[in-house]
């Protein structure tokens, strides 16, 4: 496996879309680990602030409906 930017030796897999990517061309991104619901019910995450991020793939900032999984 190899960097899918440079070709280099990887040193991770991106967490959003898993593509490999070495250290000169990672970055971070906040990853979201949980969302529940508190006690007085608003919404709370639990989120990885660092996680490892390709630069290329650009994840959604809202949930996507798919009422065909119904």
């Amino acid at each position: 496996m190899r960097c899918f930017k440079c070709r280099a030796e990887p040193m991770g897999i991106c967490q959003f879309c898993g593509r490999a990517v070495c250290e000169d061309c990672h970055g971070p991104m906040p990853f979201i680990l949980t969302i529940f619901t508190g006690r007085n019910d608003i919404p709370k995450a639990v989120v990885t602030a660092d996680a490892l991020w390709c630069g290329t793939c650009r994840p959604q900032p809202e949930p996507i409906p798919m009422p065909e999984l119904y």
